[in-house]
């Protein structure tokens, strides 16, 4: 058996928290769309929280408290849900899972960058078929699909770098901080060699 330290949960919610905080008080830092800690969010779920569970209600938990706050300010008045927003919060949950699945247990930086990059891969694949599904703006054929994923091709950039960023941060501002404070932050916990 060796022993391996592990967050503590409450400061995974802090890191959630702070990521939440973050999307809401610089919701267009550095003004470009969809550079937001939304996908790192549900990576960082799904790597750390032990139980599937967590893992996905958390990050989905965060998003649609963020997505409140900041519904209102641009709107003026509480939304609970948005049009399509199935499609996003479904893609959120799907990396939390397939992050609990890779990265829980085996964080690396390569996994992370990865991880990070699936994500965007993902996010972009779904949530813009989303958009072309039922769409008035695009034809319900191959055609529209394409022209579709073409326009969404900025947001899928913005995404990839906010990927990159926000699992820096999160992830790596993570490991700094138990590296610092272990007896603070983490946990040990036994696993058969």
């Amino acid at each position: 058996m060796k022993n391996l330290l592990t967050p503590r949960p409450w400061v995974l919610l802090l890191f959630v928290l702070l990521a939440v905080l973050g999307r809401v008080a610089l919701p267009h830092w550095p003004h470009l769309p969809n550079f937001a800690p939304l996908d790192s969010l549900a990576l960082f779920g799904g790597a750390y929280f032990a139980r599937r569970r967590w893992a996905v209600a958390v990050p989905l938990l965060g998003v649609w408290l963020s997505d409140l706050v900041l519904n209102y300010q641009y709107l003026g008045h509480v939304q609970l849900f948005y049009s399509g927003f199935y499609w996003q919060y479904g893609t959120y949950a799907l990396l939390a899972l397939l992050a609990h699945a890779g990265l829980h247990g085996r964080v690396s930086g390569l996994r992370v960058a990865g991880a990070g990059l699936g994500a965007a891969v993902l996010f972009f694949l779904i949530t813009n078929f989303g958009v072309w599904l039922g769409s008035a703006t695009y034809p319900q054929t191959g055609t529209g699909l394409a022209a579709c994923y073409a326009a969404g091709l900025p947001f899928f950039t913005h995404s990839l770098l906010s990927n990159f960023f926000y699992c820096t941060v999160l992830f790596g501002g993570l490991e700094l901080a138990q590296w610092r404070f272990p007896a603070v932050l983490a946990r040990p916990r036994l696993v058969r060699a």
